[in-house]
């Protein structure tokens, strides 16, 4: 991870929150918006594969998964933004947020900092999800993610609806149109 000083300290950090289920295109669009609000990518995955170095496939729960090691990748999403935030840097969070306290905690980070928070619930059609699980699964080089069917179906029963101010956005649509949308939260949102 490559920390980019921010240029103008007159301006709140930026932080925008890709919650949804596995498969949605959170990181596709993350990537993108990292790229082009000059933020910091951090992801569970990538953060996932780096504490545990050892990751694999397993059942939802156990292993890689355990409600355990899924604690410890999330607390160590909340200090690395806790961090970037006090040095005056913003970042694009990409994850499951399954549980809309995890969402609120990100919140309230940002709050501590008086940085600009935007969530986004990433959607896509089960049809689409599935034609990507489908795929990953013939690549020979493998992604961050080691989500499948199994463990969409699983975070789809914990995923829970949030409080908290948010846009919706369907990856199945106009990615353009998307980033548009984006934008116009960002740029019209105040904490």
């Amino acid at each position: 991870m490559t920390i980019i000083s921010q240029r103008n300290r007159t301006r709140p950090p930026l932080v925008i929150l890709l919650a949804g289920l596995p498969g949605t295109g959170k990181s596709t669009l993350a990537r993108r918006l990292a790229r082009r609000y000059k933020l910091e990518h951090i992801s569970t995955d990538s953060v996932r594969k780096r504490i545990f170095r050892d990751v694999r496939r397993d059942h939802f729960g156990r292993g890689s998964y355990s409600n355990r090691q899924r604690q410890v990748v999330y607390d160590t999403i909340y200090y690395v933004l806790y961090t970037l935030l006090k040095h005056g840097v913003g970042c694009v969070l990409d994850g499951t947020f399954y549980q809309d306290r995890m969402r609120a905690k990100v919140s309230r980070i940002c709050a501590r900092f008086d940085a600009k928070f935007l969530l986004v619930l990433v959607t896509c059609s089960e049809e689409v999800i599935e034609k990507r699980f489908e795929e990953r699964e013939k690549r020979e080089r493998r992604t961050l993610s080691d989500a499948d069917s199994k463990i969409y179906n699983r975070y789809k029963q914990l995923f829970e609806p949030t409080k908290l101010h948010h846009i919706d956005v369907d990856m199945g649509t106009d990615h353009d149109k998307i980033l548009e949308m984006i934008h116009h939260a960002v740029t019209e949102r105040k904490n």
